[in-house]
Formats: structure tokens, C-alpha cells, sequence
């Protein structure tokens, strides 16, 4: 399903109001506000709404499954929320295929990271001040002081919210959508914007965890003069200025902050810059004139990407083979060489070097999941299905892996893990009913009684239960 630009903007507020009508949902058992630093969620509470928050978000935003991409911002959101004010860093971070500059933190350690900020940020310094930034309202209860001003109106418009969820879900026009969710239900959203106070508070607080977490402090600064640049030579200020206003005040504020931190030499990354070319190549439109500017500009990398997208495999896997000996050992690397020599069908090549570099990288998800991809290719689904198992038992929350099992498993002709695969995948989307199909399918499958049955069955009754808890919250 693909969803137009305005779509998924708008997308990207409800999401935030949904978020606030589920937590208010319950607000009769929710403990009571005391003084301002209190928290109206206890932490149960908050892994509650970031699971339900991820289900709507899987089922209605165009999430991006690349797995070199994911993989580098979720290792950065962990190296960033462990230096953070945060009492628990369990993350859930997701990456949303669109090319608009916005990111959030919500209850639950859910971090939605646009792939737009990859454009927007220079460097690693940059991108790690908004993810700093946007922990530091979610450490300091931000949202929760939020939920409190809001908790009169936003449970009463929640059925609504919630419905026009769906109906975006559904592939609605815009100007269905608009009339939808009317001007009120976008004006709640916008109202969600945090204060001034806040955002100086958030200023000061992530700009600490970003020097702690061995971040340039100066690169915070820099990412509000980037903001600020665009919002002045766009017709259209980008969303995430919207709702986090630049001022000069507030730029030389941080200048003035990051003048105070200890004196450090901070080279340029190799990973950040492959991957701004790697995220680039995701909108591509036209592959053979991408591979021709990006020769012009001096990127091989996303050359090589470029050339394999058009079917130009000896050109890309030349071109890519300096970067590899290179940098033998960057996992962003690696798993681009493999994944162009998978896509020339050079599948046995592609095949040793992951087997080699997860002897020294065990279980490293991207190379994993493009090992699996290999073997599948050579038709060794039955060696791809196990590895993919390994991961989901690793990253249980992980879509695209239960995607991809479910994949490899059909072209195994392994029916019983195709359904239990199929079932994990739409209970992590929140659909229930197409779960419990899938699980009773795989149950068909099994004839004798043997530990197999015995866990279909146990997980029938745990998403039916699952299930019953969602229709009463």
C-alpha cells in the first residue's frame, strides 16, 4: 500500500494524538497527577501504548525494511538512549519511508526516525541531536505534562482519531481524508506541540546526553541552523520546525551551551555518510541517470547501488569491490557488497563472504537476514528458514522478518511455519482475527499431538487473549 506525501504527514500527527486518547483511555485506573515531575504512566502502562502505538503504525505508514538501514539507527538510538536521562532503554525504533525531515520519542521507547532526516542531517553529530533531543522530552515526562493539558478533549475525539486511522489505512483520497478528520482533528494534533520551556528543557538535556554518548555538542547547533535554512527557502516549513520552533536565541543558546563541554577531535564516519547514500538510493526514480550523477559527484557507493538497480551488475560489482577491500569489516559494507552480488546472481560469492563474516559477527541481523536471502536464491530455503527462526527469536517485534520467513517458508513448501509466520506478522500489525486464522491453518497442519500442537494451541489462547485486552482498552 502507498501513501501520498500530505497522507503520510498527516499520518505522522494522528499517530501522536491516537497515542494520547489510548493512554487516556484508562485514565479512571491511572495513578494521579501529583506535582509537575510526576508521571500520569506507570512504566506497564507505557509499553502498553508503545505496543498499541506500533501496531497503527505498521498497519498505516510505509516503514522501510532495509535491514543496513535499520540497523544503523537502531545501533544509534541505543548509543544515544543509554547516555539519556532515560530510567529504561528498551527501544522500539522504526524508520518511515518518507522523504519529509521529522522524527519523535513516545512512552513505550517507540523512536519513529523519517528517512528525510538523513538529508537534512550533515552528519553523525547532527542526526544524533535529534534523536538526543527528542529522548530528552520523552526522559523529562514532557508528553506526560502534554496528556494532562489534554485529557478533558482528547478521549471524547479518540473514536474518531482512530477512525480516521483507518481510513487512511484504507487508501482514501486526500480530500477524503481532509474531510474526515475536519479542521478540529488537526488542530488537536497541532496543539500537541510542546512548550517553550520544554523545548529550551530538552535543549539543555539532550545536549548533555549527546556529549556523554561522545557526540561532537557542536553538532546540535549546527542541526538547528540547517532547520532554520530550510524553513526560510521553503514554501512549506517542514513538520518537525513546525512543531519545535528555531529561534536565533535558542541557536546561540546552544552555541553558548556546547562552548562549555570538553574540547574534542570528531572525525567524519564512514557509516553515516554510506548510509545518507544508501537512503538516498531508496528514491531513486530513474537508476541509470543516478548512476551517472553520483560518478559526477564523487559516490561510489551510491553508484554501485544505482548500477545495480539497473541491472548493471559487473559495473556495480566493480565499482563496489575497492569499497569493500577498503573497509573489509564495516558491516554497512559488507552487507552492500553481498546484496549486489545476490542481485547479479552471484549467489555462492555472496554466500562465503557472510558465512565468513558472521563467523566474526555472529548473528549480526543484516548479514543474517541477507545470508537467508542467498541461500533462498540457491534454493536452500530449508538452511534460509532456520537462520530466519535464529532472528525472529532475536528481534520477536520485527515485521520484516516475520515477512520474510513466512517468504523463504512458501518456497520451502513448509505450510506450518508459512501460517505461524503469517500470524506473528498480523499480531504485530494489531490484526487479531487474520492472526488466529493463520495459527488454526498451521494447527490443520499438524495431525499428531506432539510439542508442536501443544505450542499452536498455547499460542491460539494467548492471541485470543491478547485480542479480548485490545477490545476493552
Amino acid at each position: 500500500m502507498s501513501q501520498s506525501p500530505m497522507a503520510v504527514q498527516v499520518i505522522c500527527r494522528i499517530v501522536i494524538v491516537v497515542l494520547a486518547g489510548c493512554a487516556l483511555a484508562d485514565t479512571q485506573r491511572l495513578p494521579a497527577l501529583g506535582d509537575s515531575s510526576s508521571s500520569i504512566l506507570a512504566p506497564h502502562e507505557e509499553e502498553a501504548i508503545g505496543k498499541m502505538l506500533l501496531q497503527q503504525v505498521r498497519s498505516v505508514l510505509p516503514l522501510e525494511n532495509d535491514p543496513l538501514i535499520k540497523y544503523f539507527v537502531e545501533k544509534y538510538c541505543y548509543r544515544v538512549a543509554e547516555n539519556s536521562d532515560l530510567t529504561n532503554v528498551n527501544l522500539r525504533p522504526i524508520v518511515i519511508k518518507s522523504d519529509q525531515f521529522n522524527a519523535f520519542a513516545a512512552p513505550g521507547g517507540v523512536i519513529g526516525i523519517n528517512l528525510g532526516l538523513f538529508t537534512m542531517a550533515r552528519d553523525i553529530h547532527e542526526f544524533a541531536s535529534v534523536i538526543a533531543h527528542e529522548l530528552a522530552h520523552l526522559s523529562q515526562r514532557h508528553f506526560a505534562r502534554r496528556l494532562e493539558q489534554q485529557k478533558m478533549n482528547t478521549f471524547r475525539n479518540l473514536v474518531g482519531y482512530l477512525t480516521s486511522v483507518a481510513i487512511i489505512a484504507a487508501g482514501q483520497t486526500d480530500a477524503g481524508l481532509a474531510t474526515m478528520l475536519g479542521a478540529s482533528a488537526i488542530a488537536d494534533a497541532a496543539s500537541l506541540g510542546y512548550s517553550r520551556a520544554q523545548e529550551r528543557e530538552a535543549d539543555r538535556v539532550g545536549l548533555n546526553t549527546l556529549t556523554r554518548a561522545g557526540f561532537d555538542p557542536y553538532g546540535a547547533a549546527r542541526m538547528f541552523e540547517h532547520m532554520q535554512q530550510s524553513a526560510r527557502y521553503r514554501r512549506q516549513i517542514p513538520e518537525y520546525v513546525s512543531t519545535h520552533p528555531i529561534t536565533q536565541s535558542r541557536i546561540s543558546d546552544m552555541r553558548s551551551e556546547a562552548s562549555k563541554k570538553p574540547r574534542g577531535i570528531f572525525p567524519v564516519t564512514n557509516d553515516y555518510q554510506l548510509i545518507r547514500e544508501r537512503v538516498a538510493s531508496r528514491f531513486i526514480t530513474n537508476a541509470r541517470e543516478t548512476a551517472q550523477s553520483a560518478e559526477a559527484e564523487g559516490k561510489p557507493y551510491l553508484q554501485a547501488i544505482a548500477l545495480s538497480m539497473s541491472s548493471q551488475h559487473d559495473q556495480a560489482i566493480a565499482i563496489m569491490q575497492p569499497i569493500y577491500d577498503r573497509l573489509p569489516n564495516n558491516i554497512i559494507v559488507i552487507g552492500s557488497y553481498a546484496d549486489i552480488l545476490i542481485e547479479a546472481d552471484r549467489t555462492n560469492e555472496a554466500i562465503e563472504l557472510l558465512e565468513a563474516k558472521l563467523s566474526i559477527y555472529p548473528k549480526n541481523q543484516p548479514l543474517t537476514l541477507f545470508l537467508a536471502h542467498a541461500l533462498s536464491r540457491n534454493g536452500r530455503n530449508e538452511k534460509a528458514v532456520t537462520l530466519l527462526w535464529e532472528q525472529v527469536k532475536l528481534h520477536p517485534e520485527d515485521q520484516d522478518i516475520w515477512y520474510q520467513l513466512a517468504e523463504t517458508a512458501g518456497l520451502a513448501k513448509n505450510l506450518v511455519d508459512v501460517h505461524r509466520a503469517r500470524a506473528e506478522f498480523f499480531v504485530l500489525r494489531g490484526n487479531y482475527k487474520s492472526a488466529i486464522t493463520q495459527i488454526r491453518l498451521a494447527r490443520e497442519q499438524v495431525q499428531e499431538k506432539n510439542r508442536l500442537a501443544q505450542s499452536l494451541d498455547q499460542r491460539l489462547l494467548d492471541i485470543r487473549a491478547e485480542a479480548e485486552r485490545a477490545e476493552e482498552s
